[in-house]
């Protein structure tokens, strides 16, 4: 057995790492300069070895090498979910870890994981790929997690912006949640279960209201997977009499966060007549009219850590503006807290308006028609697990790069999304294994892009070679291969 590195400890040589066994000259040296390469990367200084020093040494090279980590365990925690075997699953995977153009996707595939796949052929892929099957697939597998059930899912909208100027019927201007109004976009509706996983979604062309895609995307659902006994979860946005009355059409269960500030004077007078300190989640009671009977909940919940937070926000913006009015600068930005005379004569603050929305400090809203042997807090509890969607934006935006995008054709424009869906479920079932062993998903990726396989070749000779296994490496590959 060949043992260097050796390192100088309290006058002894000890053994750092193993780095493999040889039998005759040439595999001796091919040792040696792993070994070396091994000081070099752990930056030991280095002693002396057990192998003779000679004036003239042919040095090995190393010929190939292939990160093999990534697709033991992504590759594996795609297979199960049921995707098909093809390119997208090397897709999904690269997106996880190398998260770059399809030209750099290209490069990076073939570098480092000996996968020949085009700039061109990964594009003639995308118009391949088919929208209806991912996501059955995807709903499958979510409603098997969750007991061959789902009763309860998570609505959310986001925009993905173009960096080009052109327009057509699908990428256009409108209000953006990145802030790029000045580019054409998409708004993406995505459903995710009460953990997370996202399980299907729909985009729209960049000029709808995120509002008019809650019942297309809803009845859509329905229809695919023939769901009943739903509870449809979504924030304030999606709040409209018209969905409110579609939803009650189909029989489904929901809720849905509640604009308070912009209720009749009836509901306000009844809400601020009740004492919060005392009892913090309140409840009114509202009957159905005559086309739909159903009575419906209001839950109000008041918070102090909010209203310290509502009355922070409110007071700053208020001394940014008596601070610009002072100084006679233009104001760019119109604030309901001016008063304004006409169309551009600003007067001042308007402290009418600042004293109705002190009013609302700490209060939020949630309209449900779910019976009352659910409790309020029970509702707000479901609630709060709409960060979640919100958590899978998050994912999809900053790990998988997916806000901004080039490709022009619709159906690259899906394929490139059904690349980010497949890659965002993929990562959110991986870090569910992950944290079983405490190990974040983003030190999954470290670790695993040390885990390869190669040659190197001295002379005539060329010997296969393997990274050595970590502890943490170790446990996640036998943690995930043996789950």
């Amino acid at each position: 057995m060949f043992i260097p590195p050796l390192q100088q400890i309290y006058g002894e040589r000890s053994i750092v790492k193993h780095v493999g066994s040889a039998s005759s000259p040439n595999q001796t040296e091919l040792l040696h300069q792993k070994a070396l390469a091994e000081c070099e990367r752990l930056k030991l200084e280095i002693r002396p070895t057990l192998f003779p020093l000679t004036e003239e040494k042919e040095k090995a090279k190393l010929v190939s090498w292939r990160v093999t980590g990534f697709h033991q365990i992504f590759g594996l925690v795609y297979d199960r979910i049921g995707f098909p075997q093809n390119h997208l699953r090397d897709l999904a995977v690269a997106r996880i870890v190398y998260p770059r153009s399809k030209l750099a996707t290209a490069r990076y595939l073939e570098q480092y994981l000996g996968i020949s796949l085009s700039e061109d052929k990964i594009y003639r892929f995308l118009d391949t790929l088919n929208k209806g099957e991912l996501t059955q697939i995807a709903f499958n597998f979510v409603r098997k997690k969750n007991g061959n059930s789902m009763a309860l899912v998570f609505y959310d909208v986001t925009t993905l912006y173009f960096e080009t100027n052109d327009e057509d019927s699908l990428r256009k201007r409108g209000y953006s949640k990145d802030h790029k109004n000045d580019l054409p976009q998409i708004v993406i509706g995505l459903f995710v279960d009460k953990d997370g996983y996202p399980f299907d979604f729909d985009f729209y062309d960049g000029k709808t209201f995120e509002g008019h895609t809650f019942s297309v995307a809803v009845d859509n659902l329905v229809k695919k997977y023939q769901l009943k006994n739903l509870v449809v979860v979504a924030d304030a946005g999606m709040l409209s009499e018209q969905n409110i009355n579609f939803l009650e059409t189909l029989k489904l269960n929901y809720i849905v966060g509640a604009r308070l500030k912009g209720m009749s004077e009836k509901f306000k007078i009844q809400i601020f007549s009740r004492d919060f300190t005392k009892n913090h989640v309140q409840e009114l009671s509202v009957s159905g009219d005559a086309a739909n009977q159903k009575t419906k909940r209001l839950i109000i919940d008041y918070s102090d850590k909010r209203a310290k937070k509502d009355r922070f926000n409110r007071e700053k913006l208020v001394k940014v503006l008596e601070a610009k009015i002072s100084s006679k600068k233009p104001l760019t930005k119109r604030s309901k807290y001016l008063l304004v005379r006409g169309r551009d004569q600003i007067l001042g603050i308007d402290q009418v308006k600042v004293d109705l929305d002190q009013r609302h400090d700490g209060l939020k809203g949630y309209w449900t028609n779910l019976k009352t042997e659910i409790k309020s807090p029970q509702i707000i509890d479901q609630y709060h697990n709409l960060w979640k969607v919100e958590k899978a934006f998050r994912m999809s935006r900053s790990d998988l790069l997916e806000r901004h995008i080039f490709n022009r054709r619709e159906k690259r424009i899906t394929g490139h999304i059904l690349i980010c869906f497949s890659s965002l479920l993929v990562m959110k079932e991986t870090e569910r294994l992950l944290k079983e062993i405490n190990i974040s998903l983003a030190s999954s990726i470290e670790l695993l892009g040390k885990i390869g396989q190669g040659e190197m070749r001295l002379g005539k000779i060329t010997m296969p070679i393997e990274s050595d296994l970590t502890p943490e490496t170790d446990k996640i590959l036998n943690h995930i291969l043996g789950h």
